[in-house]
């Protein structure tokens, strides 16, 4: 058990409540595993036994024995990373009836993820009491340096993550006494759509670029010079979707890989490589235009809170630019 609590105040036992939860989360550049960690720590104040876990570590069978379940991880490609829906669907055992809330990190694009996360976790069988989102500084190797939304989650990030946590476990405890009225509706359509916004629309792409953002993710080159394997085998230990085979050609497996880039990124010799300048180029004076506006119509309705000035978004200064790899060590 974690003993957090304000500081300054003492902690009242008497007002512990007797339910066990758990935050699950994945995570690969840390925003994420913040986040989750604000969450759990809220958590931990007001309930006797809470644990926090990475997503990777908890096994089937596991999650019986929880009365409150959280499951957090980043939005990619406006939607949930493909090993949360695996771990969704073939490791959530033995949840039903239990409560769950959904939350997620993101660049510009809340996306779909909650959306969809909500409604998987609702066929698992779990009664969702609360959702949340959080943006997040961007590490992929084609985006701008520094990016929109950099220096999230912050202080003040965190501490909306703690006071979540604190609510959920507050919100599921009354409704299991029976209190009614608690369970929220997830929004629907437009009004979704306008708390969650997904791609900008009008930016209009020809078919060869299309297909060059559609292949990227499989057309990485192993450096067999600088290839350690199989002394190393950090990318295959830390592939989210395990599409990673270094003893045979293709390495990556195209029918699972993710396309999150992640293996280019913290491969320690750089010996996975991959031609990330046709993709900058693909991004022209629309897109930009594009992605300023959402910035900007997520900042005038209060969702979004600017930490980078719009003239120091890095476009001709991707994130690829400013560090070799290892850009990211696996968390």
């Amino acid at each position: 058990m974690d003993d957090h609590h304000p500081a300054g105040s003492p902690r009242d036992d008497s007002a512990l409540i007797k339910m066990k939860s758990i935050v699950i989360y994945y995570s690969q550049t840390g925003n994420t595993k913040k986040i989750a960690e604000a969450i759990y720590a809220g958590m931990s104040e007001v309930s006797d036994k809470c644990v926090i876990a990475r997503l990777q570590d908890v096994d089937t069978g596991d999650l019986a024995g929880y009365d409150l379940i959280g499951l957090g991880a980043p939005v990619w490609h406006r939607r949930e990373p493909a090993n949360v829906m695996n771990f969704i669907e073939y490791t959530m055992n033995a949840v039903e009836g239990k409560h769950g809330f959904a939350f997620c990190t993101h660049g510009l694009y809340p996306g779909r993820f909650l959306a969809r996360v909500v409604m998987l976790l609702i066929q698992r069988g779990l009664t969702i009491i609360g959702w949340n989102n959080w943006y997040g500084s961007v590490f992929l190797p084609e985006k701008p340096k520094p990016y929109f939304t950099d220096g999230h989650p912050d202080e003040i990030d965190l501490a909306e993550a703690r006071d979540f946590g604190r609510k959920m476990v507050e919100r599921s405890r009354r409704i299991y006494a029976g209190e009614d009225g608690l369970i929220p509706s997830l929004p629907q359509g437009r009004e979704y759509d306008e708390l969650y916004p997904g791609p900008p629309r009008g930016i209009h792409r020809t078919t060869e670029q299309r297909e060059l953002i559609g292949i990227r993710a499989f057309e990485y080159s192993i450096n067999k010079e600088k290839c350690a394997y199989p002394k190393c085998t950090v990318c295959i230990d830390n592939c989210p979707t395990h599409s990673i085979n270094l003893s045979v050609s293709p390495p990556i497996l195209k029918d699972t890989c993710d396309r999150c880039s992640y293996c280019e990124q913290i491969c320690p010799r750089g010996a996975i490589e991959f031609d990330w300048e046709p993709i900058v180029k693909i991004v022209d004076e629309d897109a930009i235009r594009h992605f300023t506006r959402v910035s900007e119509e997520a900042e005038s309705k209060g969702l979004f809170r600017r930490l980078v000035p719009l003239k120091d978004v890095g476009w001709k200064t991707p994130w690829y630019t400013h560090k070799k790899p290892p850009r990211l060590k696996p968390l």
